[in-house]
């Protein structure tokens, strides 16, 4: 999978054109990220942000979010690559969605269970979708005129950073310390998909 084509599964995947398109650089040594201690968000924030990646993206039989240091990654992009608009934008979300955690399940969202985090993330997921289509949504986003949910930045961003990861792109993807030119690639379910083009 090169970056391409991850750029396209990303905007598939959430419904939305790619919002931070300047930042993509993919495996390219990149000037250090604004630390998590710098970016000014409180400590529930980073604890959200900190569960709401390892919900979208958890461990299974391969590493989740956590594991591949995605937390502190999605942070430093927030702070460095988003426009003032889309950050504000960011930070309403992570308000919402204790809010959201709240009347549904009475705390919280670093403190609920595992599967009240995953079926909260999934309506946030789908909500985001039809709110995208231009559907009406619980979430209205009126200050955000022209922007997609803040679910679909979150996501696009995840994706992006585990995918473009080490741990998500040589334990997760296939990769290949020397790709070879493009050829047919036999495929049998179950195959991970590769990180770089086709080995020779």
């Amino acid at each position: 999978m090169n970056r391409r084509d991850l750029l396209k599964f990303i905007a598939t995947a959430t419904g939305a054109s790619f919002v931070c398109s300047p930042a993509m650089a993919v495996w390219q040594t990149q000037p250090a990220l604004t630390a998590v201690k710098d970016a000014g968000l409180s400590e529930n924030t980073v604890a959200l942000i900190t569960e709401l990646c390892e919900t979208v993206i958890p461990r299974t039989d391969t590493p989740g979010a956590k594991e591949a240091g995605l937390p502190a990654f999605f942070i430093g992009m927030l702070r460095d690559c988003y426009t003032a608009e889309q950050q504000a934008l960011m930070e309403a979300g992570f308000n919402h969605i204790d809010v959201r955690s709240q009347q549904q399940f009475g705390k919280p969202f670093v403190a609920l269970t595992q599967s009240q985090k995953t079926a909260l993330a999934s309506e946030l997921d789908a909500e985001a979708l039809a709110f995208n289509r231009g559907e009406q949504t619980a979430w209205k986003g009126d200050e955000y005129e022209g922007l997609p949910h803040y679910f679909t930045l979150y996501k696009q961003l995840m994706i992006f950073g585990f995918f473009t990861s080490k741990v998500g792109a040589t334990e997760v993807l296939r990769f290949s310390e020397v790709p070879g030119d493009y050829r047919d690639i036999p495929y049998k379910k179950g195959d991970k998909a590769w990180m770089t083009v086709w080995p020779l």
